[in-house]
């Protein structure tokens, strides 16, 4: 698989994820391809090496100066997704990572100091880890995916509010018209309280309210 190939079906995943934990979406995808050689090792779907059982393999480790190999347990995932996802669960499990400011960094959309902090907290034990997550991220223009999640992440957000900010505006009418005794049922501004309307009953609604104004008997 090209490098190209990998990030494509990776990216995704990554953006996903950094919207729901706040995980960058770069970091996530340059450690999936320094950890699993752009996925052509990955067993198990393990693309990030996380330790655990289910598996038995030996790997490098950095000790006392220099690489050995040493077998450990690796956790098994179905897809590459459920090991991305796995991945953001990780880092937001072991609090060390936000001791060592992984997420203030990646709040800010900081890939180089996120990739530090994950350094610091010994994610792995590679003294140049850090300056090779750095290394993929910008030689592929990772970083974009980042500001691709923040904004995606900041168009949901502002339609949410835009959304709830609607329902209470709608609600609080259909309750004076209610008062106003405009209209007979108060389960109108109920379900606008709750945001439960359908599209159908708003349609219907505001044609029977358009009628109302120029003054037809709906």
């Amino acid at each position: 698989m090209d490098k190209a190939t990998f990030i494509a079906a990776i990216a995704p995943f990554a953006i996903a994820e950094q919207i729901r934990t706040g995980v960058l979406a770069s970091i996530t995808i340059a450690q999936a391809a320094l950890e699993s050689g752009w996925g052509a090792s990955a067993p198990g779907n393990n693309l990030f090496g996380i330790k655990g059982t289910g598996q038995d393999l030996v790997t490098r480790e950095f000790v006392n100066g220099h690489f050995i190999g040493v077998v450990n347990g690796f956790r098994v995932y179905d897809s590459w997704e459920g090991s991305v996802i796995d991945h953001s669960d990780f880092l937001i499990a072991n609090k060390r990572f936000a001791a060592a400011g992984f997420f203030e960094r990646s709040a800010r959309l900081d890939y180089f100091g996120a990739a530090l902090a994950l350094q610091a907290a010994g994610y792995a034990t590679d003294p140049d880890y850090a300056a090779k997550l750095i290394g993929i991220i910008e030689t592929n223009g990772l970083a974009k995916y980042d500001s691709a999640a923040a904004a995606a992440n900041a168009k949901e957000n502002e339609a949410m509010q835009l959304e709830q900010w609607q329902w209470k505006m709608l609600a609080d009418s259909l309750d004076g018209l209610y008062r106003k005794g405009l209209i007979s049922d108060y389960k109108w501004a109920e379900k606008a309280y709750t945001g439960v309307m359908t599209q159908t009953e708003l349609d219907w609604l505001n044609a029977v309210m358009s009628a109302r104004q120029i003054g037809h008997s709906v």
